[in-house]
Order: C-alpha cells, then sequence, then structure tokens
C-alpha cells in the first residue's frame, strides 16, 4: 500500500507524521511541493521523533508544481499510490482531483477549494466546482472524501453522530471554534497565512429560515462558556461546512463561529484598511509588481516556527440544539487540544494537530473500508461511529456535554 501527500505546510507536516505513525496500515508515504526541502524538514523532523512506525516503509521527498495537471499525474503514475491526500492550499484541490480522476486514483483534502471571501467563490457556491466531480469518480470506481479537517470535518462528523443518536430534529447548529493559546509573538496566523487571512475577511454566511442570510464579517458576536478555556468572544464567519450541512444535515439554522481577541482584530483591521491584505496586484516606483498579501505573508512568521513557545489549549466542536422524545435538548460536542502535547508528538501547534489528524483517521478508515465508495462524499454522508471510534487512538478525544437550551444572545457591531 502506498499514499502520496501533496503540500508540506503546516497541516502537511501532521498529516506525514501521523502517516508515518501509522504507516502499518497506509504503506510507503511519499511527500510531494513546489519546495522540495519543505518536505525534507518534515521527514527529518518524522525520523528524529521516532515517528515511523514500521522503519521497513518507504518515506520519501519529491518537488511537483501542483498548478500542472500534467505534472501530477506523471507523479501520480511514478509513485502509484493508493490515496491522494492534498494538504496543499485550497487553489489547488481541483487541478489534483482531475489528477486523480485521470490515474484512477482515490482522494482526500482538508478544505474547500475556494477561499471564500471572492465573488463566486462564497459559501452559498463554496464546493460547487468540486461537487461537479462525484459523477467522474463514480464512473471510474474512486472514493473522494472532502473536507477532512476538523472544521471543517469533524465538527460536521459531531452533527451526523447528534442527528444519528442525539436528536429527533435539530433546530440549530453552531460550530464553536477558538484557540485560547499563546504563542508569543504581537500577531501571526496558525497556518498558510495568505489562505487564513483571506478567509476571515469575507462577508459571513449563515443558513437561516430555508435561506442565505449574508452581514460583514466581525459585526455578528457573541460569548460563548468554552469547556477548559473559558468565556471568549466569538464571530460569525464564512466557512466550508454551513454549506455542506446545509445540503446534508436537516437544522433551522447552522452558522460557523470563531474566536479573537481584541488585540488580534485591531491589528487585522488595521492591515485590512491599508489595503496590505489586498490580492489585487500594485506597481511600486521602480516598476516591481507585488500583490500587498503575498508581501505580507513573507513577513509574518512561518506558522511551523511558533509550535515550540505554543502554550495554552484550543476548543472546537459543534453545538447542537433541538428536540428528543418530546422535550428540548442542548448539546455541545467538541475536542480540547493541548499545544505542547501536539509539539511533543509531531514537532508542531495544536491548531494544524487538530486538522491534520482528522484527514489521517479518515484515510485509515478508507483503507480499512469503512470509507471506501465510488463517488466524492463529504464527511457528514458517511457514517460517524467508525471515524469517532478511532480518532482518539490517533490523538483528539472527544466529549458529549448537555447544555441547557436557550436562545443565544447575539449583538450586532458596526
Amino acid at each position: 500500500m502506498a499514499i502520496l501527500q501533496i503540500g508540506a505546510g503546516s497541516v502537511g507536516w501532521v498529516i506525514a507524521h501521523k502517516a508515518a505513525q501509522n504507516n502499518d496500515v497506509l504503506g510507503d508515504i511519499t511527500i510531494a511541493s513546489r519546495t522540495v526541502r519543505k518536505c525534507e524538514a518534515i521527514i527529518s523532523s518524522i525520523k528524529g521523533r521516532n515517528n515511523m512506525k514500521d522503519p521497513n516503509f518507504k518515506l520519501e521527498a519529491l518537488e511537483v508544481n501542483a498548478d500542472d495537471i500534467e505534472a501530477l499525474v506523471a507523479l501520480i503514475h511514478g509513485v502509484q499510490p493508493d490515496l491522494v491526500l492534498n494538504a496543499g492550499p485550497p487553489w489547488i484541490s481541483e487541478a489534483i482531483m482531475e489528477a486523480c480522476y485521470q490515474t484512477k486514483v482515490s482522494y482526500l483534502d482538508t478544505s474547500v477549494a475556494v477561499d471564500l471571501c471572492s465573488e463566486h467563490q462564497q459559501v452559498p457556491e463554496a464546493y460547487d466546482s468540486q461537487w461537479i466531480f462525484r459523477s467522474k469518480f463514480e464512473e471510474v470506481g474512486i472514493t473522494g472524501i472532502l473536507s477532512s479537517g476538523f472544521d471543517p470535518g469533524v465538527v460536521s462528523v459531531f452533527a451526523a453522530y447528534a442527528v444519528k443518536h442525539l436528536f429527533d430534529e435539530i433546530d440549530t447548529i453552531d460550530v464553536m471554534d477558538v484557540n485560547a493559546g499563546n504563542h508569543g509573538k504581537m500577531f501571526a496566523t496558525n497556518f498558510d497565512p495568505e489562505t487564513n487571512l483571506l478567509e476571515i475577511q469575507g462577508d459571513s454566511f449563515y443558513w437561516e429560515g430555508e435561506q442565505w442570510k449574508q452581514v460583514a464579517c466581525h459585526t455578528r458576536m457573541m460569548e460563548f462558556d468554552f469547556p477548559e478555556v473559558g468565556i471568549h468572544k466569538v464571530y460569525s464567519m464564512a466557512h466550508d461546512e454551513v454549506r455542506s450541512m446545509k445540503e446534508f444535515i436537516p437544522a433551522k439554522r447552522i452558522e460557523f463561529w470563531m474566536g479573537f481577541d481584541d488585540c488580534y482584530l485591531n491589528h487585522f483591521n488595521f492591515m485590512k484598511d491599508i489595503g496590505l491584505l489586498s490580492q489585487k496586484p500594485i506597481t511600486l516606483q521602480d516598476g516591481t509588481v507585488v500583490k500587498p498579501l503575498k508581501v505580507l505573508k513573507a513577513l509574518l512568521p512561518e506558522p511551523t516556527s511558533l509550535a515550540s513557545c505554543y502554550t495554552g489549549k484550543t476548543c472546537i466542536g459543534t453545538w447542537i440544539q433541538g428536540i428528543k422524545e418530546g422535550k428540548a435538548r442542548s448539546v455541545f460536542i467538541y475536542n480540547i487540544s493541548d499545544h505542547e502535547v501536539a509539539y511533543k508528538d509531531v514537532e508542531h501547534q495544536a491548531v494544524a494537530y487538530t486538522a491534520g489528524i482528522p484527514a489521517i483517521t479518515s484515510a485509515l478508515l478508507y483503507f480499512k473500508g469503512n470509507w471506501k465508495a465510488a463517488g466524492l462524499f463529504n464527511m457528514e454522508q458517511f457514517d460517524p461511529d467508525p471515524f469517532l471510534e478511532l480518532m482518539p487512538s490517533i490523538g483528539l478525544n472527544w466529549v458529549v456535554k448537555e447544555l441547557e437550551p436557550k436562545t443565544l444572545l447575539i449583538n450586532i457591531l458596526k
């Protein structure tokens, strides 16, 4: 057996470590990226942590331009993997999916193939460009598993678990995400700055009353008391799983919320106001053409560099309210991850840790045959039970907490 991982950023780092820890099932591992030294750094870390479960399997690094479908096809033919794991940025997903279709090799990724900020790439259209591969994957008999991260990903599995076991009728689904850790920097992003800063500057879309509703970013806020990490302000944001759950989970309202402290938002708003978050090219006085967001990316700390000093915990979960046996019920299904524990295990921080482990959990279920079928699937379409049974052994526990049913106290900010 063999897997091909494309992408060597923060999430790719964790995926590769966890793949190596489970290579008795996954087999040979090839990591490919435009920058091969990043792949080599991951391999060095894996070997330094003694994370190869079976040292007899191959672990190698290769170079590839993931925007080039022909190059991807050649890479897949050369490696001959049973599964391609896309750990790269959103904009390479469609090229990799096409290469998988042409080579008849199954596919898995961790996020939607759009930036959720640009016109025609917002939440109401999210997944459209990938879902057109459904019939193509079914035609050639391969499996595609979309958005197998934590959010998106595990939070949708939590919702599917709630539908199957905890509720007769669901009123609301709120995905709640807070990083209560501290990396010691004035401002930094926990994964690729370009992807991260695009994600959080677009308008928020949420599903309510059988229609999409839209508000400007960081203008719809509430406070939530998270287990272990306490009360945090969370803001409504555009996010992948709101679209897919709207398709596959029956609920009256579905919304995504992320925690930001005032210091982070002050920096973010200042950079946005002066144009540093723009993707539009500008011409400098000497004639050099640059994109401000790419310049900012080059200035910000490399996310991998944050890991060694990170302290504190993350809390991510799905808050579901509805009816069970005629009575109102409210539950929060969540995970707590510790940055220092993540670093000890895979030499990275907990945000990447929570995004990478689900991909390997899904990959293992694919190899074991639990999540293997011809076609293209979001995670909430599969049986949640085998995933939630397996994930703790890979590194992420989960808890179901009963809450008092209540109406959200939402603040609308200008």
